[in-house]
């Protein structure tokens, strides 16, 4: 399930993404082969404020649709925050849109809000028994734009349930 390895995965993330990686978790390398961990994407802006999260290994289709979906939400938060009379970007206004497009999925994702017009705010607690990816969007409605570095522990301990690890890569 290396989603990566998939040639429409590499050709979109490489001409629309600047792609690094960090490792935070454990796990070995037996016979060449990887064992154990986990994985989180993200896609953040320049300043690396988190736009959105893919929580767990997914398939190349999924992680597509994911990195679109970043793609198209970035957009569209940009547009919605620019005065191009003056050619500034007001960043309350490109939270706010980002904030409302993660509880449009959140909500998306859980069944929950259908039919109402307006925005609807996601729980102020954390969702018990919501899925990987409806609780990052649930993270990133309430936290829109946050860091990086905030971002990801949460993201690796609470929705993933992994410990945070800095020990090297176990070769055998």
């Amino acid at each position: 399930m290396n989603a990566l390895a998939d040639a429409r995965v590499a050709e979109y993330m490489n001409e629309n993404f600047v792609c690094t990686y960090l490792k935070v978790g454990t796990f070995q390398i037996v016979s060449g082969q990887k064992q154990g961990g986990n994985v989180a994407s993200y896609f953040c802006l320049p300043d690396g404020g988190v736009l959105h999260a893919v929580p767990g290994q997914v398939n190349a289709d999924k992680l597509l649709a994911e990195s679109r979906w970043a793609y198209e939400a970035r957009k569209s938060a940009l547009t919605f925050a620019t005065d191009l009379a003056k050619d500034t970007l007001d960043p309350w206004k490109l939270k706010q849109h980002v904030c409302r497009a993660h509880a449009e999925r959140y909500h998306a994702e859980q069944g929950t809000g259908r039919g109402k017009k307006g925005y609807v705010p996601v729980p102020a607690m954390k969702p018990h028994g919501a899925g990987q990816q409806a609780l990052a969007h649930w993270l990133l409605a309430r936290r829109p734009l946050e860091k990086l570095d905030a971002i990801y522990p949460i993201v690796w301990t609470q929705i993933l349930g992994e410990e945070l690890s800095g020990l090297p890569v176990e070769k055998r």
